[in-house]
This record gives C-alpha cells, sequence and structure tokens, in this order.
C-alpha cells in the first residue's frame, strides 16, 4: 500500500471513488469539473476562464503547483472517470517578523454538487495536511469561502481584501502626467522592494520567489491563449522617471478594476500623484479585457490594499470609506508548540524592548480541549509544550476557544478585543500585559497571487 505522499496513493472511498493524486493527463477532466462548478446557474455555459486557470496552473511552468499537484476523487463507476471532487496544493514561503517559514495553501477546492455531503473535500484536506505537513510547512492557509474550512481546524487570523470603491464617474476628466509602463524582468528588483517595504509595517509578510515574480511578467506569455491573474506595471511621470509600481487585473472582473498593490519609491509625493494615478488607472481599465464575454460595462476601480495604504489619507472620501469590513484569511498551525519556538527570537525581541525585559515564569494558556504552557527563562522562551488543564490544583493563566488564539498570535486582534467579544476569553493579572507585549496586533498586508 502506498504511503499517501507516494504519487501513486490511491484509496478507496466506496461507491466506485477513488482518492489520489493527479498527473498530467487529469487536466482536461479537473477543467470541466471546475468549468460547471463555478457558474451563476446550473444551466449556464461552461466557465471558460476556469478551464485556462486549471491548464494554466497545472503546467510545468506555474510557480505554486504543478501537474501532480491536485488531490482528486474520481468516479470510476461512470463512462471516462469523471473527476468529481479536488483540492490544490500550493507552496508559500511568509516570515514572522522576519522569520522565514513554509506555507502550504490548499486551493481550487471543489467539489460536483451531486456527490456533496459525503465527506470528500474532508479526504481531500486530509491528503492535502499530510502533504503539507510532510514538507514542513508549519502553517496552512487559504483565501476560502465563509466558516467553511472552520471544519478542518482553520482560523480567520490575517486580514484580507480591504476593498475601497472608486466609481470612475468621479475621477476628473483628462489624462495626468503619469502613465503605465509594463513592467520587464529588469524591474523585479524594485518590484521585490516595494512590496517588502509595504509588508514591513506588518508582523507577517511574504517571500515571493524570482520565479513568482517571473510569471506574471514574462513566463506567462509562452501560452498567452491560458492567459494570467496578474498585470504588474511600473509608474512613469512626465520625465521619463520611474516613480512607483502597481499590480492589478490582468483581465477586467465585471464592473471593477481591481489593484492589488500600489508603492511610490521614496521621495514621491502620493497626494500629488494621486488624480494623474486615478486618471491613468480608468485609461488602462477602459483598455484591457474583460475576464468574462457579456461583462457588466468599466465602471469602479477597486483598491484592495489593506487598511493601513497611505493612499487613503488623500483620497476623496468616497475612497476612505471600505465597501464592507475587510475579510480574512484562515490560517491552520497543528503544532502550535514547535510554531512558537520557530518565531521565539521575535517574541524575546518584543519582550526585551517592553518594561517587561527578562521575564521569568510559566504562563499556562487553557484551550479548553488542550492548551500551552510557555516557560521563559530572563527573557528567553525555552519551553513550549502541549497541556491540559488538570481537574485539580494547577491552574490556568489565561483562556480562549479552540483556535480563537491564533488571531492574537498573528496579531489580526488583541486579547483585550477578543475579550469583549467573547465571555471565555480571559487573562490573569500578571498574565494580560505579558501577552500584550508579546503578541501586540498589527496588520498585515499579503498578496493571493490570483
Amino acid at each position: 500500500m502506498h504511503s499517501v505522499l507516494d504519487p501513486a496513493f490511491r484509496r478507496d472511498l466506496g461507491d466506485g471513488l477513488v482518492l489520489r493524486w493527479s498527473t498530467a493527463d487529469d487536466i482536461e477532466r479537473i477543467a470541466t469539473l471546475h468549468s460547471l462548478v463555478h457558474r451563476d446557474a446550473a444551466d449556464a455555459p461552461p466557465n471558460e476562464e476556469y478551464i485556462r486557470q486549471i491548464r494554466r496552473m497545472m503546467s510545468d511552468d506555474f510557480p505554486l503547483m504543478g501537474p501532480r499537484d491536485f488531490g482528486v476523487v474520481e468516479d470510476t463507476s461512470k463512462a471516462g472517470n469523471p473527476i468529481i471532487a479536488t483540492t490544490a496544493v500550493w507552496r508559500h514561503t511568509w516570515a514572522y517578523e522576519g522569520i522565514p517559514f513554509r506555507v502550504g495553501r490548499p486551493e481550487m477546492v471543489a467539489t460536483d454538487p451531486a456527490y456533496r455531503n459525503r465527506g470528500l473535500i474532508r479526504a481531500l484536506f486530509e491528503l492535502f495536511h499530510a502533504r503539507s505537513e510532510a514538507r514542513g510547512d508549519l502553517v496552512q492557509a487559504i483565501t476560502g469561502i465563509s466558516y467553511f474550512y472552520r471544519q478542518f481546524g482553520y482560523e480567520y487570523a490575517l486580514e484580507l481584501d480591504d476593498r475601497r470603491m472608486m466609481p470612475i464617474a468621479l475621477i476628473p476628466e483628462g489624462r495626468g502626467a503619469l502613465t503605465l509602463r509594463e513592467a520587464t524582468v529588469d524591474d523585479i528588483p524594485l518590484l521585490e522592494e516595494l512590496y517588502r517595504r509595504r509588508q514591513a509595517s506588518g508582523i507577517l509578510s511574504e517571500l515571493p520567489t524570482w520565479a513568482m515574480w517571473l510569471y506574471d511578467i514574462e513566463t506567462w506569455k509562452r501560452h498567452p491563449e491560458l492567459r494570467h491573474f496578474l498585470a504588474c506595471y511600473m509608474l512613469v511621470n512626465a520625465a521619463g522617471e520611474t516613480v512607483g509600481a502597481l499590480i492589478t487585473d490582468a483581465y477586467r472582473r465585471g464592473k471593477a478594476l481591481y489593484v492589488w498593490l500600489l508603492e511610490l519609491i521614496e521621495g514621491t509625493n502620493m497626494q500629488a500623484i494621486l488624480p494623474s494615478l486615478l486618471q491613468a488607472l480608468r485609461a488602462y481599465g477602459a483598455g484591457i479585457e474583460p475576464a468574462l464575454p457579456d461583462g457588466e460595462p468599466f465602471q469602479e476601480i477597486c483598491f484592495a490594499l489593506g487598511t493601513t495604504h497611505p493612499v487613503f489619507e488623500f483620497a476623496d472620501i468616497t475612497l476612505r470609506q471600505p465597501v464592507e469590513a475587510p475579510y480574512a484569511w484562515y490560517l491552520r498551525v497543528k503544532d502550535l508548540p514547535g510554531f512558537l519556538l520557530h518565531i521565539a527570537p521575535a517574541l524575546e525581541q518584543r519582550l526585551a524592548a517592553s518594561s517587561l525585559a527578562g521575564y521569568s515564569g510559566d504562563i499556562k494558556v487553557n484551550f479548553y480541549r488542550g492548551g500551552l504552557r510557555m516557560h521563559l527563562e530572563r527573557g528567553r522562551l525555552k519551553v513550549v509544550e502541549d497541556w491540559r488543564k488538570p481537574v485539580y490544583g494547577e491552574s490556568e493563566d489565561a483562556s480562549f476557544p479552540p483556535l480563537l488564539f491564533l488571531q492574537v498570535l498573528f496579531g489580526h486582534r488583541s486579547v483585550d478585543f477578543l475579550r469583549q467579544v467573547f465571555p471565555d476569553v480571559w487573562a490573569s493579572a500578571e498574565a494580560a500585559p505579558l501577552l500584550r507585549v508579546l503578541f501586540p496586533t498589527r496588520p498585515s498586508f499579503m498578496l493571493c497571487w490570483n
């Protein structure tokens, strides 16, 4: 019997359903599934954009996965062995206060409606988690649909998509001095620098590979019929000088053009450049092809830049107001002691810079179905281990419902904020200030790359 890590792994799920890893021979069947699942109505035509996406992701050129990185369920009892459920495995590297760690990302999760409520996604996620953990991923992350992924050990713990809309009707007519130039390979170092600077204020950051930048600038052109997700542009002033960069959709989504990254080089005045930037984006949005045919006409520019982006300080009041509260990434940390020890240098640095420098003692955190004990000696994190509150005697220093501690760990919410919402979140008078120092609240910004 093959290990779940073996490309030849197969598991019989009953009724002719087989769980296994994909091969290049599965591309069209996976594309067919997604083209039918991702429709607005059961009688709508297949979604051609998803067919292109699957072909693109399963090519050898795609930097985050390859043709063997889908977990699939096929129905061997039907003609043609249709694939009826999938989960892809993407590979990222993130950093916690500059300390790198690997991230496994489940993507393109789908089930044929006729096969739902049979536990197929649970089986696929068990397969995904096994591979992710085996390659050393300390965290799994997904930008998924509401609630669903909580049942697999995920918690909302990182800001995602703070969207601000600018109707193009409010942008003054005319063409400003700023133009957009398609980024080239030579621009990648500056793009990397600007992205790092954008993330510097957050707790979490990303370490994209050269191949990731190269893909949306150059590699995708090997198969232009498959298109690509993102378009990278440099901002050029009237003197021909590069003054910044932005990342936007390569193809417009419905009535909106989305802007995912907008950064200016040091010394460039954001307030002065903004009117010309909006005019350039309006012209660009009007000229690009929509992702799907027969879409709505171009009506607005959506800035998805995170709540702390400086552009919102200078923009029209319309842009200052979010469309709705930001969504969030789901994060999963199976080995919490292991992750905390991995990022111990960051926690120790926070402690050393605080009024609790040199702290010694234990922090016992009750998760109700388990817990955690952290032992510090003279400001050093010496021990982190699983802990469970005994029936008598030893008591906890803080309590969180299962998984909610991840919001504190990744700076998404503070202990004090969560205490106001959840009565079963608690910290003792001694532990509360220590937790505030070790786990400050600070928004992070992360590109989705899709």
